[in-house]
């Protein structure tokens, strides 16, 4: 089995084109095959773009989970997030139990470009990741996104499937759908403008409209000065028919993403028609710090068990219907 990787190349605007002699093998480690460090895009004047992907063996092909780290949008890296939870490992290891095949991937920081930068690269990422699921054995019709916190902020955007071109971007290959078929927020900002107002009184993390703040780092320009960058940056703004059934899981105390960010993200879903489940964890911290991580995974790979299974059912029924036509 064999994935190709993309051919480097110095013009900006010009996505990366697979190459066919250049091969990358996998290394199989407890029934479970990995590539790693994979470049999935480049983006002239930038670092590679990087995922690993992770796929456990299977007679067919299986679903794909995208994990996002967090960081603030500042920092973390495709398997390290910046607090709370320290890495993705037993995120991992659960969903390959349960039969999913993994990908954790890189994207540009607030210091390295502004929004919407870091969703064109994790959509770039959902491209090419698409393109290269039959190699991998993953089924391209089966693909959730899962993040926290400003991970959870970019999965939950995925999970709107909003196709502006101004939010789609150019990054990688452009052709195959950034659509995911579900979405998983961890205490996720789903609207930048209303954060600060949003945040527990006295706790250290509450100017959220401030210059220096990660959401204005984010946007490029102060949260209070142009709160309509803000808005446009929130997942909450894009909601629309296409969107993806979505789960939210949020720490009742979190003192960095207050957690009516959830609140109304649940609502806004529901106003739209969206099937969701909102899980207010009760005196859990930001990283679900006095929570119970292990009742949130069971939660978690529960709904994209149900979502993706779903998705397989209605792709056969409609296969059978196109069979007997």
């Amino acid at each position: 089995m064999t994935i190709k990787t993309p051919l480097r190349v110095p013009i900006d605007g010009v996505p990366p084109a697979f190459v066919d002699a250049a091969v990358l093998t996998p290394v199989e480690t407890d029934g479970v095959r990995w590539w790693r460090d994979v470049e999935y895009a480049l983006v002239a004047g930038y670092r590679p773009l990087l995922l690993d992907l992770s796929v456990p063996n299977a007679h067919g092909p299986v679903p794909l989970v995208v994990l996002i780290h967090g960081g603030a949008w500042l920092g973390g890296t495709k398997n390290i997030q910046l607090g709370g939870l320290d890495d993705f490992g037993a995120v991992r290891a659960r969903l390959h139990e349960e039969g999913f095949a993994v990908a954790a991937i890189q994207y540009r920081l607030s210091g390295e470009a502004a929004f919407p930068a870091q969703l064109h690269d994790v959509k770039a990422a959902i491209r090419w990741l698409r393109t290269a699921a039959p190699a991998a054995g993953i089924d391209p019709g089966r693909i959730a996104s899962l993040g926290a916190s400003a991970g959870g902020h970019l999965a939950v955007f995925l999970g709107t499937n909003t196709t502006v071109p101004e939010l789609e971007g150019t990054v990688g290959l452009t052709g195959p759908s950034s659509a995911v078929s579900a979405s998983v927020g961890w205490y996720p900002p789903t609207r930048l403008d209303t954060m600060e107002a949003e945040s527990i009184p006295g706790t250290p993390f509450t100017a959220h409209s401030a210059a220096d703040s990660p959401e204005s780092r984010l946007i490029g320009h102060t949260v209070g000065e142009r709160p309509d960058l803000a808005r446009h940056a929130s997942p909450i703004a894009h909601i629309g028919d296409a969107t993806a059934p979505t789960l939210l899981v949020h720490g009742t105390l979190d003192q960095v993403v207050p957690h009516q960010q959830s609140i109304a993200y649940h609502g806004a879903l529901d106003e739209a028609g969206v099937p969701n489940k909102l899980e207010l964890v009760e005196g859990a911290d930001h990283g679900f710090f006095g929570g119970d991580i292990d009742a949130v995974i069971d939660t978690t790979v529960a709904f994209l068990l149900d979502q993706l299974a779903t998705v397989q059912a209605a792709s056969q029924a409609l296969k059978s219907a196109t069979d007997k036509a």
